[in-house]
C-alpha cells in the first residue's frame, strides 16, 4: 500500500473547539419562530386495557392548541415494528407507551394539559419475571457443532455455572428532543437525533403522506448507542406540526427519555465447560434466556448475535447452544452497544478463568492455548474470515501489565484484596447484505463535497469520511466538505449503529472518490502527455512520478475533464454478500457477522472483604483494528466503550418494580465519573484485514463487550471466589464469600 497522508493520522477535527466550547447546535438547540411545545403523555399503569381517553379539560385550557390520541392518525398507526404503536389505542403493555400528545403556547400549558387528560384504565394482569420462561417465548435458537457429548466424556474436567447480567440504560448524555415544521411547499421536516434518518418513511406512512413529503434532517447527536433508531420522536412532533400548522419542539425530561427508551437485554446464561489436564478446550454448552420485554422488537436477531459470539474467540471443537428471548411487561429490549455480546463474554470469560483454576494454570496462558485462528469455526459454524491477533495482543498485554504492575496481582491490605482479570472477546462487523452509497462532486476550484447519510453520534463518523474522501482524490483535509443525514440529500445507508457505518459509508465514499481520482487523473494523463497509470496526486497536485516537475493543479484537471465530459460526481456503492458456510441456512443472514473484531481487556481492581467495595485501579484495552483509520478516535472508541462497559460490571442496572423504571434518572442509575476512571492504558494491532477502507474493521462496539468481564474476573480474582452476576454489587461480593448476613 502506497503512503497514506490523511488516512492513519490523528488529525485535527473541524468540529473540535465548537464542541469544546458548548456551540455545537443538538437536537433541543434549534428554535424556531411561533413554536408550540409538545409533550407525550405515557402510561399511567400497566399493563392495562384503556377504556376512555377524555381529553375536554385539556382543550379547555387557554393556549392548548390541541390533544391528539390513536384515532387521530390519519395513516398506519405504527412505529419501527407493526405491533409498537405510536400511539396505544386498546392496551398499554409498559410505562414507555404513548396514549396521547398536547401541543401548547409553552412548557407551563402544556405540562397543565397533560394532567388535565383524564384515561380510564382497566388493569390486566402482568409478567415481570422472565427467567421461568413463563411468557411468550419470541424466539428458540439452536446451534450445534461437532459431537458435544464426545467432547465432554473427552474432557478431565467439566466446569458449570449460571451467570446473570441484568438490564442497563444507553445513558447518553442528550436526552431526545427536536422540532418538526411544515415549510412553505407543503414538505414536513422532522429535526431530532436519530441514528436512522430512513425514518422519514415510518414517519411519513404514519403522516399517510408520500416518502418524499417527509424530511429527516438529523443533527449531530449527544450520544446514542442504540437508543435513538426508532421513529417515535419524529412521528409525534410530525402530527402535531401537520395538526397546527405551527413549528413544534418537544425535549424529554431524563425521567421520559428513561420510561420510553429500550434497554439492553438482561440475560440468564448457563455455562458447561469442557477441558483436559493439558488445558484444550473440548465442549462447550450454553443456554440463553432473555427479557424481551414488552415488545418482542428485534430480540429475534438479536440473541442469536449473542449465541454466535457466546463460545468467545476461542477453538471450540464440540459446541451445542440454545438462546431464547421471552415477552414480559418490562421495558423493551432491543440495540445497545454490544448487542447480546456484553452480556456472553462476562459468562464465558468467567468460565474461562474457572476451568485455569480447576487446572492449575495461568488464566491468560489458558486463553493462549485455545485462541481461535483464521479458518477455524465459531459457535455456529462460521470460519472466522481474517486474521486473529490474539496472541500478539496477549504478548503486548502482558507485558505493559508487568511494566506497569509488577508480576504479584493478589497482593493484599488489611481486608483489601487485589487482583487482576482477563478478557478475549470477538465481535462482529457488517451484517450480509447491509448496503449504502455516497455521492462526492468537485467544485471548479478543486474542492471536494461528499455527501453521506450516515448520521454523526458523536464518534467522529463526519471526520472520518472527510479523511477518506481527502485519500482516495489526493486533495487536502481541509478542501473536503461533508454533509451528513439529511434525507433530501444524501444517500441511503441505513443506520448508524451495529460498527457498520467505517464500512459501508467509509467504504462508499473510499469507491466514490477513487471514480472521481480516476476521472482527473485521466484529464491530467492528456494535459501532461502521460499514462493515467504513470501519475499520482498529492494534497491537490497531480505529477508524473519520478518527475513531480511535471505537473498541473486539480483545477486545471477539472476543466479539462468538462473539456473532455468526464463526470465531475460520482457514487459509490458497497453491498455485502450473503453467508456461504456451512449451516447459516438454519439462521439465514442473521446468524453472524462478514467479519469480527477481536482483542482483550484487562483489569486490575481491589476489593474490600469485610464491606464488598470495590476500587478499580487499572485498566488495559486493546484490539485488532485492521487499520486505524484516525488514531486518536480508535484510542477514545476503547476509553468510552470500555468505560461504558465498565459502568454494566460495577454499578449501572435498570431496576423496576412490576414493570415500573425505579432507576429513572442519574442519582439512582449510577453512570461512573472521572473519580471512578482507573489509570489507563490502550493500544491496538493493525492486521491490515478488515473489509472497510484501506483494511479497516468497525471498532465502535468491540471495546464495550469485554471490560464488564475483565473486572469481574479481576474482582473474582482478588476474593478468591467466582462473580456470577454484573452489575458487582457489595451484597453480590460479601454473598459469594458467604458473608452476606452475617456480623
Amino acid at each position: 500500500m502506497p503512503e497514506l497522508v490523511h488516512v492513519g493520522h490523528s488529525l485535527p477535527k473541524e468540529d473540535a473547539l465548537a464542541k469544546a466550547v458548548g456551540d455545537t447546535i443538538y437536537g433541543d438547540d434549534l428554535h424556531l419562530p411561533g413554536e408550540l411545545i409538545g409533550k407525550v403523555i405515557r402510561a399511567g399503569q400497566i399493563p392495562a386495557s384503556i377504556k376512555k381517553i377524555d381529553t375536554s379539560k385539556a382543550l379547555a385550557l387557554p393556549g392548548v392548541h390541541c390533544v391528539l390520541t390513536a384515532g387521530d392518525i390519519p395513516g398506519k398507526n405504527a412505529g419501527r415494528y407493526p405491533y409498537y404503536p405510536v400511539l396505544a389505542r386498546e392496551t398499554v403493555r409498559f410505562t414507555g407507551d404513548a396514549v396521547a400528545l398536547v401541543a401548547a403556547e409553552s412548557q407551563d400549558i402544556v405540562e397543565e394539559a397533560a394532567r388535565l387528560v383524564e384515561i380510564d384504565y382497566e388493569p390486566l394482569p402482568g409478567l415481570y419475571e422472565f427467567k421461568n420462561l413463563e411468557g411468550e417465548v419470541v424466539c428458540d435458537w439452536k446451534t450445534e457443532k461437532g459431537d458435544i457429548e464426545a467432547g465432554f466424556r473427552e474432557a478431565d474436567i467439566i466446569v458449570e455455572n449460571v451467570y446473570f447480567a441484568a438490564s442497563v440504560d444507553h445513558g447518553f448524555i442528550e436526552p431526545e428532543g427536536g422540532v418538526g415544521w411544515v415549510d412553505e411547499r407543503g414538505v414536513v421536516n422532522i429535526r431530532v437525533p436519530t441514528q436512522t434518518i430512513e425514518n422519514y418513511q415510518a414517519v411519513a406512512k404514519v403522516l399517510g403522506l408520500p416518502a418524499s413529503r417527509v424530511r429527516y434532517d438529523c443533527p449531530m447527536l449527544g450520544g446514542a448507542f442504540g437508543g435513538k433508531e426508532h421513529p417515535l420522536l419524529g412521528a409525534y412532533l410530525g402530527l402535531l406540526a401537520v395538526k397546527t400548522g405551527r413549528p413544534v419542539r418537544i425535549a424529554y425530561s431524563r425521567e421520559e427519555s428513561t420510561a420510553q427508551c429500550a434497554k439492553k437485554h438482561p440475560f440468564l446464561m448457563r455455562y458447561r465447560t469442557g477441558a483436559t489436564k493439558d488445558g484444550k478446550l473440548t465442549a462447550v454448552e450454553v443456554d440463553i434466556i432473555a427479557d424481551a420485554g414488552a415488545y418482542p422488537s428485534n430480540s429475534k436477531g438479536l440473541v442469536l448475535g449473542a449465541l454466535c459470539v457466546s463460545g468467545g474467540p476461542y477453538a471450540i471443537p464440540n459446541a451445542r447452544g440454545r438462546a431464547r428471548a421471552v415477552v414480559t411487561n418490562n421495558p423493551f429490549t432491543e440495540a445497545m452497544r454490544g448487542v447480546g455480546a456484553n452480556q456472553v463474554c462476562f459468562a464465558s470469560e468467567s468460565q474461562m478463568d474457572e476451568v485455569a483454576k480447576r487446572l492449575g494454570m495461568d488464566p491468560l496462558a489458558f486463553r493462549r492455548r485455545n485462541f481461535i485462528e483464521k479458518g477455524q469455526t465459531l459457535m455456529q459454524n462460521q470460519p472466522v474470515p481474517t486474521r486473529v491477533m490474539l496472541p500478539e495482543i496477549a504478548d503486548q498485554l502482558e507485558e505493559s501489565i508487568t511494566r506497569k504492575t509488577g508480576p504479584a496481582s493478589g497482593e493484599s491490605s488489611g481486608p483489601w484484596r487485589r487482583g487482576v482479570g482477563y478478557a478475549a472477546n470477538v465481535a462482529g462487523y457488517g451484517r450480509p447484505r447491509n448496503d449504502g452509497e455516497a455521492y462526492m462532486s468537485i467544485e471548479s476550484d478543486g474542492s471536494v463535497n461528499l455527501r453521506c447519510g450516515a448520521c454523526d453520534l458523536g464518534a467522529a463518523q463526519t471526520h472520518t469520511y472527510r479523511q477518506i474522501a481527502a485519500e482516495a482524490v489526493g486533495v487536502s483535509l481541509n478542501s473536503v466538505t461533508v454533509t451528513v443525514s439529511d434525507s433530501h440529500v444524501t444517500p441511503i445507508v441505513g443506520m448508524t449503529a451495529g460498527s457498520r457505518q467505517t464500512l459501508i459509508s467509509g467504504g462508499a465514499t473510499l469507491r466514490s472518490g477513487q471514480e472521481l481520482r480516476g476521472h482527473l487523473l485521466k484529464a491530467a494523463a492528456e494535459l501532461l502527455e502521460a499514462a493515467p497509470e504513470d501519475l499520482d496526486i498529492r494534497e491537490g497536485i497531480i505529477f508524473v512520478r519520478g518527475a513531480r516537475e511535471r505537473s498541473v493543479d486539480i483545477p486545471q484537471a477539472v476543466a479539462q475533464c468538462k473539456a473532455m465530459n468526464l463526470a465531475l460526481h460520482a457514487t459509490g456503492k458497497v453491498k455485502l454478500g450473503s453467508h456461504e458456510f456451512e449451516g447459516h441456512e438454519n439462521y439465514g443472514d442473521a446468524g453472524g457477522w462478514m467479519d469480527y473484531v477481536f482483542g482483550i481487556h484487562a483489569a486490575r481492581a481491589e476489593v474490600n472483604t469485610e464491606t464488598g467495595e470495590i476500587r478499580l485501579l487499572n485498566f488495559w484495552a486493546s484490539h485488532d483494528v485492521g487499520l486505524a483509520i484516525h488514531p486518536q478516535h480508535v484510542e477514545g472508541q476503547f476509553e468510552g466503550g470500555a468505560m461504558m462497559g465498565i459502568g454494566h460490571g460495577l454499578t449501572e442496572e435498570i431496576k423496576t418494580d412490576r414493570g415500573g423504571i425505579v432507576s429513572s434518572e442519574f442519582h439512582s442509575y449510577l453512570i461512573p465519573t472521572a473519580v471512578e476512571t482507573p489509570d489507563w492504558v490502550s493500544f491496538f494491532a493493525e492486521s491490515g484485514e478488515g473489509l472497510g477502507p484501506y483494511g479497516a474493521k468497525g471498532i465502535g462496539e468491540p471495546p464495550c463487550t469485554a471490560a464488564a468481564a475483565a473486572v469481574a474476573c479481576a474482582v473474582s480474582q482478588a476474593i478468591g471466589a467466582r462473580i456470577t452476576r454484573i452489575p458487582i454489587t457489595p451484597d453480590h461480593v460479601l454473598e459469594v464469600l458467604g458473608k452476606l448476613g452475617k456480623n
